[in-house]
């Protein structure tokens, strides 16, 4: 158990790194192939987001997270995960947004590796946890709540401009509320039904789904911010029997 710290960390930079990769990758390519980045408000939208979250990543990791850095290399650093939580969020944004050569067999490889670190943290915590169905049910709902964010594509809806507003809008939102049940995770808590991320997401991402529907489904969010609402339900009613059984 006191290595599982360390293997947490190690996920974390693999996440990072992962995602720069494929990041940088998409980028460069984008350029090679010279293609125009900045063509129109999609693209320069897109783009920039991507250049800001990168280059703000760095910034936090260099003030907030160089600890961790050593975490990598020592068994007994205090690693410092409420910071790396925020780091995370704060790359996740990049990769919320499809460029031309967005490699998302990659993308969806640093995610699975962050949650590999996410359900070693709930491993941590399941011992000395005094609900333990809550616990797990939580660990399922920051999965699928974190799958429910919608990542941005070009659509030819007539609609556009607004679908990609609001897609923005729920990206970016969406994004920093999973950073915030991140967080809560890692300070130990075992109840992330709090109501109103998951009204934010029902609310943001059903008129993306609406919107598109005849253009493209988008399966991936329906199931997923509908196993969130699922997953919500349950535990939201658990977390309510257990305040009443404590009372």
């Amino acid at each position: 158990m006191k290595k599982i710290p360390y293997i947490i960390n190690i996920c974390f930079w693999l996440y990072f790194i992962i995602l720069i990769v494929e990041r940088t990758i998409s980028v460069v390519l984008s350029f090679v192939n010279v293609a125009n980045i900045f063509s129109d408000g999609f693209n320069c939208y897109v783009y920039l987001l991507v250049f800001a979250s990168v280059a703000a990543w760095l910034f936090y990791v260099i003030m907030k997270c160089r600890k961790s850095i050593k975490g990598l290399f020592k068994f007994d650093v205090d690693i410092p995960f409420i910071d790396l939580c925020v780091a995370s969020g704060t790359l996740l944004l990049s990769g919320m947004v499809h460029t031309y050569y967005t490699i998302p067999v990659i993308q969806f490889i640093s995610y699975g590796v962050l949650i590999v670190g996410i359900l070693l943290k709930v491993i941590t915590l399941h011992k000395d946890s005094d609900n333990k169905l809550l616990l797990w049910l939580s660990f399922i709902y920051l999965v699928c709540f974190s799958m429910a964010i919608p990542v941005m594509y070009r659509t030819f809806i007539e609609l556009h401009i607004l679908f990609h507003i609001i897609e923005g809008i729920a990206s970016f939102v969406l994004v920093g509320f999973f950073t915030f049940l991140l967080i809560l995770i890692f300070k130990g808590k075992n109840n992330l039904f709090l109501l109103i991320p998951i009204i934010v997401a029902v609310v943001l991402d059903t008129p993306l789904i609406i919107l598109r529907w005849n253009e493209e489904i988008n399966y991936f969010v329906l199931i997923f911010i509908s196993l969130s609402l699922i997953t919500f339900v349950i535990g939201y009613f658990v977390s309510i029997k257990t305040k009443q059984s404590q009372k």
